[in-house]
């Protein structure tokens, strides 16, 4: 009863934020200047991907920022070297309804990005309410054929099964090197 009871709470909030009114804007990928990733951190292999896509956009001079979900029973085996990642613990960070606190999020929300990208990849509370909290002209998400986040996302890239992040970051760089300039 009480994980419908949070569930509830979770949904209403999530609606009360799809309601407030943005601007939406799709850029070519050469005009975008500044990134936000929300991500989990999971495997070192996953975080190697997610950390060279960083470092590309950064070389190319965009300023990418990453917010990562760490469940709490989880244990890092590998050390997060990019300086812009703000980590969101779900033992420390989330209040009883299981919303994360302002001041663990504060660092990423506060930023407007060009282009927002959710590689979470299911229907994650965390992800929706971060992406809604958070200003950006594009927001890009991963999904199965079975969800629907077209609420929260301006732009789907469908695929079968877990996200592949390789293949999304690429798909994402081709999608917006079409827009024209």
């Amino acid at each position: 009863m009480l994980d419908f009871i949070k569930d509830l709470r979770r949904r209403n909030i999530i609606r009360d934020l799809k309601a407030a009114p943005r601007d939406k804007k799709i850029d070519n990928i050469d005009e975008i200047r500044s990134i936000g990733v929300i991500c989990r951190l999971s495997d070192e292999a996953s975080w190697n991907i997610l950390h060279h896509f960083a470092k590309v956009m950064e070389n190319q001079g965009k300023s990418v920022h990453i917010i990562a979900l760490l469940d709490k029973d989880q244990e890092l085996h590998y050390v997060i070297t990019h300086q812009n990642t703000h980590i969101c613990r779900t033992k420390s960070d989330f209040n009883f309804w299981g919303l994360p606190s302002d001041d663990a999020i504060r660092p990423f929300v506060s930023r407007h990005y060009d282009l927002l990208i959710d590689t979470i990849g299911d229907d994650n509370f965390f992800a929706q309410y971060v992406a809604l909290r958070t200003e950006a002209n594009l927001k890009v998400a991963y999904a199965t054929p079975a969800e629907d986040p077209t609420e929260v996302f301006d732009l789907i890239i469908r695929g079968d099964g877990h996200v592949e992040l390789k293949g999304f970051f690429n798909n994402i760089i081709e999608y917006l090197s079409m827009i024209k300039k």
